[in-house]
């Protein structure tokens, strides 16, 4: 599968078991993404992957009119995002949003939750972060 070699396993494991894992630097605590083998504060080789929550804020985000490669099993348009990943001192992951409209605005900064979903690219189904707007957040 895609993603599933590498310093990253974990995180692609951590999807495909339906939740969201990060690495923390075992040195320092330093959140470490994207991975890297050595924390870039304090250069301790170590890491340790936590579980995370599925909840955020809008940092940034898109909506795609037009198909790409891979993106074959979206329906269009859709919005994908960055988003601040809650208690990660700012992490930031990919995702899309469900639930907006092809008219409605989406607002930087508006909180979000997400859930583990997948997509199919080529002939392979990637488990992928699903967000929506949390708490009735605006659009």
């Amino acid at each position: 599968m895609i993603g599933h070699t590498g310093l990253e396993t974990p995180y692609w494991s951590s999807l495909a078991e339906g939740k969201l894992s990060l690495p923390r630097c075992s040195g320092c605590g330093q959140w470490q993404w994207p991975v890297a083998a050595r924390c870039g504060e304090c250069g301790h080789w170590g890491s340790e992957w936590q579980d995370v929550p599925l909840s955020g804020h809008i940092f940034s985000w898109t909506r795609t009119w037009h198909r790409f490669g891979g993106t074959e099993a979206l329906p269009l348009p859709y919005v994908s995002l960055l988003a601040e990943i809650d208690g990660t001192d700012g992490k930031r992951l990919m995702g899309l949003l469900e639930g907006v409209g092809e008219e409605d605005r989406v607002r930087i900064g508006a909180p979000i939750t997400g859930r583990i979903g997948s997509t199919r690219f080529g002939e392979e189904d990637v488990p992928v972060i699903i967000w929506r707007l949390r708490d009735g957040g605006e659009a």
